[in-house]
């Protein structure tokens, strides 16, 4: 698990799962959206990182006049690859690349090296971050 992750969902030494509020705290703090220091590295340029939730398709796109515009968003919008690795032969998937889900629900297959989140750029950081 990569470090900022465990981060989040480790508890402070103080505070037991048993405790209701506790389990409440850790809620409200993983169902909120992250703002972040740089400017223009959050979702869609922005300096704010967005919850996955339903709807959220909205803040991304560019063109808010267009009703279709939300619809094809979801189908656009990645929320999870499978392992992206640095050679073709560390994939789950041979010749190389990864099933990545779409938040609407859609599977697809990219082979190595395409658009992302299967590119060189996702590769690198995966591998940076699984020493």
């Amino acid at each position: 698990m990569m470090w900022w992750l465990t981060a989040l969902y480790a508890p402070p030494l103080n505070m037991t799962w048993s405790d209701d509020a506790s389990l409440v705290a850790v809620q409200r703090v993983l169902d909120a959206d992250v703002t972040v220091a740089l400017n223009g590295v959050g979702n869609g340029g922005g300096d704010t990182i967005y919850r996955l939730r339903e709807g959220i398709e909205r803040f991304l796109i560019t063109d808010i006049n267009n009703p279709a515009a939300s619809a094809s968003a979801q189908s656009e919008i990645f929320v999870m690859p499978d392992a992206v690795c640095i050679k073709p032969s560390d994939f789950n998937h041979v010749p190389g690349g990864s099933n990545v889900l779409y938040m609407d629900g859609h599977v697809e297959f990219i082979k190595y090296p395409g658009p992302a989140p299967v590119n060189i750029g996702v590769a690198i950081l995966t591998y940076a971050n699984s020493m």
